[in-house]
């Protein structure tokens, strides 16, 4: 049995939240106060048998801010449960709370209610809480009560704040006792046991320091409640069935010697855990077993990254009713796709998305499941995401953004690279029909004149091949008007060959307008489009890797090619790439993206000739120029959106003139 769709309304940040399909196991992931728990209290309202009754009558501070007691709000928590066809037990305890039509396979509703008891207007005086009643039913039958069904699929959560140890030394709650009433010992072992313990008590009594200390004893008790208390002290072993199972310690070393309390808190909590998946999996298969559902709130608690990774990649793998709410990176990262709850705020309340099945091709989940490891995990965290083509990219754009002081980590931006230009499975994953996250991409221009193909057909998508992936882009994120005129757009661009230096004419409104779906293109790749703001870091960057005077030499004259105003042939950008590369991308700009960190932005945008609007520098004229405009651009646009303010302000300049092809000179 499993449950397969929640619904959510009114109940503390979920104004109307529906999770559909509810995946098994479930890893629900998001930022802090997003409502992570709040989910799990909602399902325990529904199916938990150990939360208290009164805990189910709601307080006026648990429903939405949108709504109120005092409006006669009502709060509903819907459970969708399947799988449960073969399970005549569970039919007949769901027999009026189906939901499913006939033929089809069996889906119960259970719904909780927590609503005024009689109609508001009724009642002549303000609603307060106590005029609230709380209901479980079947489907929307308020008549079909199914308060017991938790007995048959029962909750079970294991909060963050858990102490596993000090619930190992209690019994009553220590799962090593709840596995042992499960699965006893025989009892000609217990008889003999307790026979063993029965003649270790003489021996024990008979001891003259236990003698002594249980006759002070008795005489203290004497003199402090005089005959009021028959009490008749003494000391002995576990002398009933009871008694011996509850004694059990689990010891965790070779020599049996060490109990669970002298291991650390995070071997502690791994122990007990498998303790009560073990006890889980022997009711579930009991001949009147419980479907239990397990909930644990944050595992990662005291636990290594690597061991995260390597139990809960075991867990999440197993046929299990598990969900998981996390903090961690390395528990998404092997988290199969298909689990992951997404949940973000909007407006003041919670959203939740899944990926829906079929969405995704199979080969490209398993692809997207290798990407999204420990670093880029952090995609599903994130305030903010940058999809970025290489390592180059994710080096550069943090440190340009430092260089303006802003800095990506204080508004959680994550920049992720897809190490290609193919970004059509990341901008799917975070799309509207899946995650539905805030994302960008900065992708390189790649502008070339296209080469006949063997059968002499001209491959035109090869001459824009970043604004075909823009346009892509733009239709993914279901901008199907944007896409289609971008694509008729390139098709007029590219009827004229790209000229021996500099772009396409009419290029620029085309990349403006992917700029406003949250595309950026370049114009060339990320080193050539850079090198004329970074002239002065790029040397400092080759010059620390190539100590020859002809390598520097070479260096520094294609560097002035590609900066220079009538721009750099195609073969020269080629050459000047090429030198880097000797070097390593990646590498390089490790390097270089130390030097932009420390970088006077604002004077160095007026160094180059940029002109200034009432002294800040407009998102028109970062974008128009050359080379850097869309990195640029996407800087300031990423600013406003998460900051509210400008990018960085520019002292005036009367120096920058317009070159007539779009760019600042």
């Amino acid at each position: 049995m499993k449950l397969s769709r929640v619904r959510i309304k009114n109940f503390r940040n979920f104004r109307d939240l529906t999770i559909d399909p509810f995946p098994t196991p479930a890893v629900i992931v998001g930022l802090n106060g997003v409502g992570k728990s709040n989910l799990l209290h909602a399902l325990r309202l529904v199916l938990d048998p150990d939360l208290p009754n009164r805990a189910r009558g709601l307080q006026a501070d648990d429903v939405h801010d949108g709504t109120s007691i005092q409006q006669g709000a009502t709060v509903t928590v819907e459970v969708d449960l399947t799988g449960f066809d073969d399970d005549p037990d569970a039919q007949g305890t769901f027999d009026g709370a189906l939901v499913s039509l006939e033929g089809e396979p069996r889906v119960a509703r259970l719904t909780y209610s927590f609503e005024p008891k009689v109609p508001v207007g009724t009642l002549g005086r303000p609603v307060t809480v106590d005029d609230y009643a709380y209901d479980i039913f079947g489907g929307d039958d308020r008549g079909q009560s199914m308060r017991h069904a938790m007995d048959v699929v029962p909750l079970t959560v294991l909060h963050a704040l858990r102490d596993a140890e000090g619930d190992f030394r209690r019994a009553d709650r220590s799962p090593l006792t709840r596995l042992l009433r499960d699965r006893p010992p025989a009892e000609e072992v217990i008889q003999a046991t307790l026979t063993a313990l029965k003649a270790a008590r003489g021996q024990l009594n008979r001891d003259a320091n236990v003698q002594l200390l249980v006759s002070d004893l008795k005489g203290r008790l004497e003199s402090l409640a005089g005959s009021q208390l028959s009490l008749v002290p003494s000391l002995d072993f576990a002398g009933r069935e009871e008694d011996l199972i509850r004694s059990v310690q689990l010891l965790t070393d070779v020599a049996a010697t060490r109990g669970i309390d002298r291991t650390s808190t995070g071997t502690a909590n791994v122990v007990y855990l498998a303790l009560l998946l073990e006890h889980l999996r022997l009711r579930r298969y009991a001949s009147q077993g419980e479907d239990t559902l397990l909930a644990v709130e944050e595992p990662e608690a005291h636990l290594h990254p690597s061991l995260q990774r390597r139990v809960f990649a075991h867990l999440l793998r197993e046929p299990n009713r598990l969900l998981l709410t996390t903090h961690s990176p390395h528990i998404a990262a092997v988290a199969p796709l298909s689990s992951i709850v997404l949940a973000d705020s909007h407006d003041g309340h919670t959203t939740a998305s899944v990926v829906p099945p079929g969405l995704i091709t199979p080969a490209v989940i398993s692809d997207l499941e290798r990407y999204i490891n420990v670093t880029r995990a952090e995609i599903l965290f994130a305030r903010e995401v940058i999809f970025v083509e290489g390592a180059a990219d994710a080096y550069l754009l943090p440190a340009l953004a430092e260089a303006a002081g802003f800095s990506f980590d204080d508004y959680g931006i994550v920049v992720s690279s897809v190490e290609g230009t193919d970004f059509a499975p990341y901008a799917t994953l975070l799309g509207p029909k899946a995650f539905n996250r805030p994302h960008w991409v900065l992708t390189d221009g790649d502008v070339a004149n296209a080469e006949p193909t063997v059968n002499g057909v001209e491959r035109t998508w090869a001459k824009e091949p970043g604004m075909w992936r823009a346009k892509q882009l733009a239709g993914l994120a279901g901008l199907d008007s944007l896409a289609a005129d971008l694509a008729k757009g390139i098709e007029a661009v590219t009827e004229v060959d790209l000229p021996e230096t500099g772009l396409r004419p009419n290029r620029g409104p085309l990349v403006e307008s992917a700029r406003g779906a949250r595309i950026y293109v370049g114009e060339h790749t990320l080193e050539v489009d850079m090198a004329r703001l970074l002239r002065k870091e790029l040397t400092a960057t080759f010059e620390a890797f190539r100590v020859r005077s002809d390598s520097r030499r070479a260096f520094a004259d294609l560097l002035a090619a590609v900066t220079s105003d009538d721009g750099a042939t195609q073969q020269q950008q080629s050459d000047f790439v090429a030198k880097i590369e000797d070097i390593g991308k990646g590498r390089f700009a490790q390097r270089l993206a130390t030097h932009v960190a420390d970088l006077d932005l604002p004077g160095r945008l007026t160094e180059i000739g940029s002109s200034a609007a009432d002294g800040a520098c407009s998102r028109a004229e970062l974008g128009g120029i050359r080379g850097a405009g869309s990195i640029l651009a996407l800087l300031e646009d990423l600013s406003q959106t998460v900051r509210g303010i400008p990018l960085l302000s520019c002292a005036p300049s009367a120096s920058g003139a317009n070159d007539g092809k779009g760019h600042v000179k």
